[in-house]
C-alpha cells in the first residue's frame, strides 16, 4: 500500500521522531517562518545606516553578517525588499545563513553554489567572501531551472556591484544554468576546481508544504525520488571540489533518506578519498538546539527558532 497524502506524512515523522516530539515539531511547522535580514554590505554607507535605522535592525546574537527586526512584521513573507536601485536587504531562514557561515568560506576563495535560486545562500557567500576590503575570490551561482535563473539573476544584479558580475576575469560573481543531475555540465567542468561547494538541494521542503497547502500531494515515492537526484547531485558535486575542499550538503527535508541517508550512500558508492567533517568550534554556538546525526546536524524549529535544514560537511582528502 502506498504511503502518501497527509497521513502519510504524519506516520511517517512519528515513527522517526516518536509521537511526543512530533506534536511539538508538527505545531513548529505551522508557525509563520523566522526571517534573519542580510542588511547589502556593498551599498554605500549612509544607505546602509538609513535602512538600519528605518528597519530597527539589530546584529544578530550568533549568526555572523545577519540581522534580526525589531519589528518582525517588517520582514513579513517575502524574500526581498527594495527601495533603490540597490536590493538593500534579503530576508531568509536563519537556518539558511547557517549553512552558509559553516561554509567558512575564505576570500580568495573559488566557490560554488550548485543549487543557486532565490539566491539567499548566494548573497551570504558573496557577502562572506567579497564583503571585505580585499575583494578577491570568485562565485559560481548555479540554477538548472530557467525560471527559477531568472529569479537568481534578478536578486543577484540588484545586490552585487555592477563590476562584480563583469563577464571575464575581471568578474567575481558568475551565473550559470546547468542540470547537475547525472552527469557533469561541461560549463562547470570549465570553471572547476572549486575550494567549496554548496548542494542546497532541491527536496520535499516539508514546511513549504505545510504553508503552502502541498501535504495532500505528498507521497513516499516522490521522497525516493528526490534522494536520487540529491545523490546525483552529489556525486557532481563531489567531482567538482578540489583536494582538501569542502562539500557541504544541505535540505529542508524531515526525511532521513534525502538528509543522511543520500550522505551515506554517497560515501559507501562514490565517496572514496571524501570524509564528513564535523563543524570548526569557533561555529559550535549556531548549532544550539540542533539534532546531531550520523554524518551532520538537523535543524529543526521546535528546538531552535530556524529550519528545517540538514546540513552535512564532506572534505576531499584525495583524487
Amino acid at each position: 500500500m502506498a504511503v502518501r497524502g497527509e497521513s502519510g506524512w504524519q506516520a511517517t515523522h512519528v515513527k522517526t521522531f516518536g509521537k511526543e516530539r512530533w506534536v511539538q515539531l508538527r505545531s513548529a511547522l505551522r508557525r509563520p517562518v523566522q526571517h534573519v535580514v542580510l542588511l547589502n554590505p556593498f551599498m554605500p554607507a549612509p544607505s546602509r545606516e538609513e535602512i538600519f535605522r528605518l528597519r530597527g535592525l539589530q546584529p544578530h546574537e550568533r549568526i555572523p553578517l545577519v540581522f534580526v527586526a525589531a519589528d518582525e512584521t517588517a520582514c513579513g513573507d517575502g524574500d526581498e525588499a527594495s527601495t533603490s536601485e540597490w536590493l538593500p536587504c534579503y530576508f531568509l531562514d536563519g537556518a539558511s545563513a547557517i549553512a552558509a557561515a559553516v561554509m567558512d568560506v575564505a576570500p580568495g576563495a573559488s566557490v560554488l553554489d550548485l543549487c543557486a535560486a532565490p539566491g539567499g545562500k548566494s548573497l551570504m557567500l558573496a557577502s562572506l567572501l567579497l564583503g571585505t576590503c580585499d575583494v578577491s575570490g570568485h562565485l559560481v551561482c548555479n540554477e538548472m531551472s530557467r525560471p527559477r535563473l531568472q529569479r537568481l539573476q534578478k536578486v543577484m544584479s540588484s545586490f552585487l556591484p555592477p563590476d562584480f558580475l563583469a563577464a571575464g576575469e575581471k568578474g567575481h560573481v558568475s551565473i550559470t544554468n546547468a542540470d547537475a543531475a547525472g552527469s557533469v555540465p561541461v560549463p562547470l567542468q570549465r570553471l572547476a576546481p572549486f575550494d567549496y561547494v554548496l548542494v542546497d538541494a532541491p527536496c520535499t521542503s516539508d514546511r513549504h508544504l505545510v504553508h503552502q497547502g502541498g501535504l495532500p500531494h505528498w507521497s513516499a515515492g516522490a521522497v525516493k525520488a528526490n534522494a536520487q537526484r540529491q545523490l546525483e547531485l552529489l556525486r557532481s558535486a563531489a567531482s567538482l571540489v578540489k583536494v582538501g575542499g569542502v562539500v557541504l550538503y544541505a535540505t529542508c527535508a524531515l526525511a532521513e533518506a534525502e538528509n543522511d541517508g543520500v550522505v551515506g550512500k554517497f560515501l559507501k558508492k562514490f565517496g572514496e578519498g571524501f570524509a564528513p567533517e564535523k563543524i570548526a568550534e569557533k561555529h559550535l554556538s549556531l548549532m544550539e538546539g540542533a539534532d546531531d546525526t550520523a554524518f551532520g546536524v538537523l535543524i529543526l524549529p521546535d528546538r531552535t527558532p530556524y529550519g528545517p535544514m540538514y546540513i552535512a560537511l564532506l572534505r576531499r582528502s584525495k583524487p
